[in-house]
């Protein structure tokens, strides 16, 4: 009978443990940071207009470089910036260089963005992490294109 109420004793006190070192995920500190970026938030950051408005913007705006159309240049630009409180972006780089001075044409287009919604995390204003791909086409001259789904 002794052995089984210490081990009844003993399962009790891990499980005690166990629930005491789990992290409450939804709640958040009130001396939260406002240098903290997330990447998973209640309401994603968004461009005025939706993602294909922004898709549109770049494709107006993107000037393929000659040096990358003579080298009939295929591939992927990962593209990542931070969507600040105010919906200004900051700290756009390019993950993957790509090179031909394409990977410069797409900071310039990103940088030359309006303002974006900003996301919310628990009715909050925050920082917010986005990446997105630009794709490129140029080994046919008269199918010059840029996309966004990989093809």
């Amino acid at each position: 009978m002794k052995k089984i109420l210490s081990r009844g004793f003993i399962l009790i006190m891990i499980l005690f443990s166990a629930k005491s070192m789990a992290q409450d995920l939804t709640s958040q500190k009130s001396d939260q940071s406002n240098d903290d970026i997330f990447v998973a938030v209640h309401i994603e950051a968004d461009y005025p207009g939706g993602i294909y408005r922004f898709r549109d913007f770049v494709k107006t705006n993107f000037k393929i470089p000659k040096k990358a159309v003579r080298k009939k240049v295929k591939g992927e630009i990962p593209i990542q910036f931070v969507v600040e409180k105010d919906g200004s972006l900051s700290d756009i780089k390019v993950v993957k260089n790509l090179g031909f001075g394409l990977d410069e044409e797409a900071l310039r287009v990103v940088q030359l963005s309006p303002k974006w919604k900003y996301a919310s995390l628990n009715g909050k204003k925050v920082k917010s992490l986005k990446t997105f791909s630009i794709y490129i086409d140029t080994e046919n001259e008269e199918s010059k294109r840029i996309y966004f789904e990989k093809k």
